[in-house]
């Protein structure tokens, strides 16, 4: 069964309409799936561990570790940068993306330090290039 011209027509502008019923947060969600063309990288995953008599209070975040087998990267959050180091040191290079894309890309120079701006607004993950190994954090949100 083939559809003609004005069928194909009618069924992808019914699609178009369907997808504009979509919640913005789902789309986001789902542009952010599109991550998994990065399948052969480590994930760095957010370290989540509360230090010893922290409140249960929400705070602002201004620090953040990604943990991965091999390496770790390490940011703190100012007004104007992310400001991070990888350890164990190794020079490379690290992208920002944000869910539209490669928002800003920084060195990592041989001590591990590296400076990306301008602070992500929304979500956001990091992408480390360093000694051959691609290190992809989850997305997080600051």
């Amino acid at each position: 069964m083939s559809m003609n011209d004005e069928e194909l027509l009618a069924a992808l502008a019914e699609a178009r309409r369907s997808a504009a019923g979509v919640p913005d947060r789902i789309r986001e969600i789902g542009r952010s799936a599109f991550a998994w063309r990065t399948v052969d990288a480590e994930l760095a995953a957010l370290s989540t561990e509360a230090p010893a008599g922290a409140r249960a209070e929400p705070a602002a975040v201004r620090a953040l570790t990604f943990a991965a087998r091999a390496v770790t990267i390490e940011v703190e959050v100012t007004d104007e940068a992310l400001h991070g180091q990888v350890v164990p040191p190794r020079p490379g290079e690290i992208e920002l993306h944000d869910r539209t894309g490669v928002v800003a890309v920084a060195q990592v120079d041989e001590v591990g330090w590296f400076v990306l701006s301008p602070v992500p607004r929304g979500m956001f993950r990091l992408h480390l290039r360093a000694g051959g190994t691609l290190v992809v954090t989850e997305w997080v949100t600051i």
